[in-house]
């Protein structure tokens, strides 16, 4: 049986009604919570929670002071760094997600199931390129986006295949269980989308290479230093 992941909650004072332990209870976590700095960085090295959950606004001490504190003792716990209505969102304050006030219980609970970490099978890494298969999301450096079944299915595909020719129909038959290749345009614009996913520039490919009357070819990209 798996075990119930455990999440810090550091909020400072607000109405009870604005309370956010009851949704996460609700849903079964085992929640945690602290109001200071001291406290959430001395609770979170003995604890260590599955995830952070950290309300910004209700705080009275910096959140990317707190995530920098977190690097410093090496600590590496996912962060969601919740903000006020319309801020700004800072992707070098050292969060891992960020979430914006006003949101429903469910935008919440979405926001930290994608950062609770998941079993080793579930997760693809080539290069720089990371696909979580259960939560069908891929992440690209920085870039994070989410796949449908068919696109995550596909990309599976071409990161258990590197460097590869694939043709167009063991690809359909693969992701769509047909051997029909009469018309292809579904398969096509799959691609294009994994294109925007993962490359740079989606419209001069340099990691899903199209192989003229033949198909196409993953070229696994070179994961540079400090990632």
């Amino acid at each position: 049986m798996a075990s119930t992941p455990t999440i810090l909650l550091i909020e400072g004072r607000k109405p009870s009604t604005e309370h956010l332990t009851p949704i996460l209870k609700g849903q079964g976590y085992n929640v945690i919570t602290t109001s200071t700095r001291r406290d959430s960085l001395a609770t979170a090295q003995k604890v260590l929670p599955a995830v952070i959950v950290l309300d910004a606004p209700s705080l009275r001490f910096a959140g990317r002071r707190f995530c920098k504190a977190l690097q410093d003792i090496y600590l590496e716990v996912p962060v969601l760094m919740l903000l006020p209505e319309g801020a700004k969102i800072d992707r070098s304050d050292g969060a891992r997600a960020h979430l914006r006030h006003p949101f429903s219980a469910k935008k919440l609970t979405n926001r930290i199931t994608r950062l609770l970490p998941v079993p080793d099978d579930k997760v693809l890494k080539v290069g720089n390129i990371i696909l979580n298969l259960k939560q069908r999301c891929v992440v690209c450096g920085k870039r994070e986006s989410n796949l449908t079944p068919k696109q995550a299915a596909l990309l599976e595909i071409f990161m258990r295949h590197p460097g590869e020719v694939l043709t167009r129909g063991f690809l359909m038959k693969q992701v769509w269980d047909t051997d029909y290749v009469g018309d292809t345009r579904t398969l096509e614009v799959h691609i294009h989308w994994l294109r925007k996913a993962i490359e740079e520039d989606a419209g001069a490919p340099t990691l899903l290479r199209t192989v003229r009357r033949v198909g196409y070819r993953f070229d696994a990209p070179e994961k540079k230093k400090g990632q």
